[in-house]
């Protein structure tokens, strides 16, 4: 089965934490097209009668995964800025 992701919504980074969370149960092939990113996916050996259920679920962790790391993306500056003053106060630059 072939899954087409569009590059304006999940990113390689995405597609590959999410790949390998199913790592036991799929075996997730990823390439590049034209615009989007092209999963081929096959169940592992003894996973074939519940396909539709994993990539079901796999698509569920695209999501998460995504949204995962918009909030990263977003929170970054705060972490960074919480984490230098952490460590101006700890006193290990001396």
């Amino acid at each position: 089965m072939k899954l087409e992701l569009d590059e304006q919504i999940y990113c390689l980074e995405v597609v590959q934490k999410a790949s390998y969370r199913f790592i036991d149960r799929l075996t997730i092939l990823i390439s590049k097209g034209a615009d989007k990113l092209i999963c081929e996916i096959e169940p592992v050996l003894g996973a074939e009668a519940q396909l539709n259920e994993h990539i079901a679920n796999f698509k569920r962790e695209l999501l998460d995964q995504q949204l995962r790391k918009q909030i990263k993306d977003e929170t970054e500056p705060a972490r960074n800025l919480i984490l230098a003053y952490a460590f101006s106060r700890s006193g290990l630059q001396k």
